[in-house]
C-alpha cells in the first residue's frame, strides 16, 4: 500500500481531477480532502457528483484518506451548528469511501497570554460521544487532530478514555505536541492504536516564546525530528498514511516563490519514500 498522502488545502481553486492527477504524477497513494467548494469536494455535492468523484478515485487508484472538515468543538452551545456540519461531512465521507472525518477541539489562540474561555470538559466529551454515535451507522470514524488545548497525547489520552467510543481516533500532527513540550515517544505511546493518521510538517520556534505555534519551514529544514518520529511510529506498529499538510493558506512563511505544490509535493514524496524504504531495510 502506498502510504504517502497530501492535504488538498494548498490546492484551492483546482478541480478534484487536477488533484488526482497530481497524486498519480508524484506517486501519492491518498488525498486528504479539505471540505469546501474551493477545494473541489464539498458537503454540498449532489448525489451524482459524489458518485462521479468516487469513480475518479477508483480510476486513479488513489484513496480518499479522510474529509478534513473545519468543524471545531468546544463544549459550548455553539457546538450544535458544528455538529450539524459534522453530520454532513460524515455523509460525504461515507459516499466517497473516506477513512474518517477530521475535527478540531478547543480554541485557536495565537498567543499563550491570550485570555480564552474555559472549556466545559464534560459537555465536550458528551458532544464528541454523540458525534461518534451519529457516525457509527455509516461506518465513519471521527478523527480528532492534535491541536489547541488537546495538542498532546496526555490531554487526548484522558479524552479518548472518557469518550469511550471505538470509532473515535486521532490524527497525530507531529508539530503540535512538540510546541507544547511533549516528546514524540511519549505522544506515540499515549495515543497507541488510536493514532490512525499522521500529518507531517516541519518548523522552528518563533523568537517570541508567547507565540503558540512554531514557524513553518520546508520539510527537512526545521527542528521537527521527522525521521525519528516515523521510526518510532513504525516500531509501534503504525500502519496508516503520512500526509503532508502544507498550510500555504494560513502560513505567511509558506507563501513565497518555490513553495508551490508543484515544487513541494514531489520533494516530499521523494524524501518520505526514501525514509520509509530505509526503515524497511
Amino acid at each position: 500500500m502506498n502510504r504517502l498522502a497530501f492535504s488538498t488545502l494548498p490546492c484551492e481553486g483546482r478541480t478534484l481531477d487536477d488533484m488526482l492527477e497530481m497524486a498519480v504524477r508524484w506517486d501519492f497513494g491518498g488525498l486528504e480532502l479539505r471540505e469546501g467548494a474551493p477545494w473541489g469536494v464539498s458537503a454540498e455535492m449532489k448525489a451524482e457528483t459524489r458518485r462521479s468523484a468516487l469513480r475518479s478515485f477508483r480510476r486513479a487508484g488513489v484513496r480518499a484518506i479522510d474529509i478534513a472538515s473545519g468543524v471545531c468543538l468546544t463544549g459550548l452551545p455553539g457546538d450544535a451548528a458544528q455538529l450539524e456540519n459534522l453530520r454532513r461531512s460524515v455523509r460525504l465521507a461515507h459516499d466517497l469511501e473516506a477513512g474518517g472525518v477530521r475535527v478540531f477541539l478547543g480554541y485557536f489562540a495565537e498567543r499563550r497570554d491570550q485570555d480564552m474561555p474555559a472549556i466545559p470538559y464534560e459537555a465536550l466529551v458528551a458532544h464528541i460521544a454523540s458525534a461518534c454515535d451519529d457516525a457509527a451507522p455509516l461506518g465513519v470514524p471521527i478523527w480528532i487532530e492534535t491541536h489547541n488545548e488537546f495538542a498532546t497525547g496526555r490531554s487526548l489520552r484522558k479524552l479518548l478514555d472518557d469518550v469511550r467510543r471505538d470509532n473515535c481516533a486521532v490524527i497525530y500532527d507531529i508539530i503540535h505536541p512538540l510546541e507544547e513540550g511533549e516528546q514524540p515517544e511519549e505522544t506515540v505511546a499515549l495515543l497507541g492504536a488510536q493514532c490512525v493518521h499522521v500529518h507531517v510538517k516541519d518548523g522552528v520556534p518563533f523568537e517570541d516564546p508567547l507565540r503558540s505555534s512554531w514557524k513553518y519551514t520546508r520539510i527537512g529544514e526545521g527542528q521537527v525530528p521527522i525521521a525519528s518520529i516515523v521510526a518510532t511510529l513504525e516500531r509501534a506498529g503504525y500502519a496508516g498514511s503520512y500526509s503532508l499538510e502544507w498550510e500555504t493558506k494560513w502560513r505567511p512563511e509558506l507563501q513565497a516563490p518555490g513553495m508551490e505544490p508543484e515544487t513541494v509535493f514531489p520533494d516530499y514524496a521523494a524524501k518520505m519514500s526514501g525514509l520509509l524504504e530505509k526503515l524497511k531495510n
